[in-house]
């Protein structure tokens, strides 16, 4: 397991000091009706949401101050990335299972990076590869923002290609680092089913790739991103990389000072402006 990162985009810090607490459920958003019989109806949101507590004892100033200035909104309202250290696989939940809405929005998840090849609805809600010949390949997007996986420097990441590609014997896979602006600062790639390795100096993003080196049409089904570690392995379901906003905090000097305990609750959303 890695430790907890957290921050806006392209500025992410590293707490390295294991929470004293770390609770990370799932708000449901089930409200229970009871009708004069007896009988109960259940209704809830479509959509459950994440919500992360997290507290420290004796934490180091330059963490607790970092912290800080994300719940006072210093440096903007946010939303903000939480690279979880619980997480297994930081690809979404469909997207792990190589499902997703049907039509333009669930293909977005996935996009060619050959000049050749086609990421295809299959059947309803349910994507694959065509690769046209063996120079295809295809890359994940992460889905909550639209664009690259967020990243920094020094975090260490591995990628498994989905269930379908890794049991080709021709495949390889590869985990390009980026720059803000989308740029390839540099890459790893690995024959075979499985790439680890980590972020470079100037790291904000990456994008995970696999090529089949055969053609034909392959499920996404299965694939897994993981950060913090050389564990991506197969069908580990999909946790996904929320935007989060700070809901709230607690600073309390510690004894001996700088140190001080802080406590920080967030919530996932879709939005964190006013």
């Amino acid at each position: 397991m890695g430790n907890l990162w957290i921050g806006p985009p392209g500025r992410l810090i590293e707490i390295d000091q294991a929470a004293k607490s770390f609770e990370r459920a799932a708000d449901l958003g089930v409200s229970e009706f009871k009708a004069l019989s007896g009988r109960i109806t259940v209704t809830r949101t479509a959509a459950p949401v994440r919500r992360i507590k997290l507290s420290w004892d004796m934490l180091l100033p330059q963490h607790a101050r970092a912290l800080d200035r994300l719940a006072r909104r210093v440096d903007g309202p946010g939303p903000h990335v939480l690279i979880d250290p619980a997480a297994g696989n930081v690809l979404n939940p469909a997207q792990a299972t190589g499902t997703g809405p049907t039509g333009a929005a669930g293909l977005d998840q996935w996009f060619k990076v050959s000049a050749n090849g086609s990421v295809v609805e299959t059947a309803y809600g349910a994507f694959a590869f065509t690769a046209a010949d063996t120079t295809s390949v295809v890359g994940w997007r992460c889905v909550p923002w639209k664009g690259n996986f967020p990243a920094a420097p020094g975090l260490r990441v591995s990628f498994r290609a989905p269930t379908a590609v890794a049991a080709l014997g021709t495949c390889s896979v590869g985990i390009d680092f980026k720059r803000a602006d989308g740029s390839f600062i540099s890459g790893v790639n690995a024959s075979g089913p499985f790439v680890a390795g980590t972020a470079p100096a100037g790291t904000t993003h990456l994008t995970p790739t696999a090529r089949p080196g055969t053609a034909g049409t392959y499920a996404f089904a299965g694939a897994c991103l993981t950060y913090g570690g050389d564990t991506a392995a197969d069908n580990v379901p999909g946790d996904d990389l929320p935007p989060m906003s700070v809901t709230g905090y607690s600073d309390t000097p510690g004894r001996p000072l700088p140190y001080r305990s802080v406590g920080i609750d967030l919530v996932e959303v879709s939005g964190a402006a006013g």
